[in-house]
C-alpha cells in the first residue's frame, strides 16, 4: 500500500463520517446540526466563503488532478 492509497482511504474515511453525521442529524433527534445548515452559517461572512472556496480548490487540484 503506497501514500497515494493510504490518502484516498483517509479521504474516503471523512467523507464516510460525514454522511453519518449527516443521517444522525436527519434521522434521529441528536444536537448535531444537518450539512446544509452548518454550509449557510460558514457562508454569512466573506471570510467563510474564501474558506470554502479554497478548500474546494485544495480538493480539486490534490485529488482530481492528474
Amino acid at each position: 500500500m503506497n501514500s497515494h492509497d493510504v490518502t484516498i482511504t483517509g479521504y474516503v474515511l471523512i467523507l464516510l463520517a460525514v454522511a453519518g453525521l449527516q443521517l444522525a442529524a436527519t434521522r434521529t433527534r441528536a444536537p448535531v446540526p444537518p450539512l446544509g445548515a452548518v454550509l449557510s452559517r460558514i457562508m454569512r461572512t466573506r471570510t467563510g466563503r474564501v474558506g470554502v472556496l479554497v478548500a474546494w480548490a485544495w480538493l480539486g487540484l490534490h485529488f482530481f488532478a492528474k
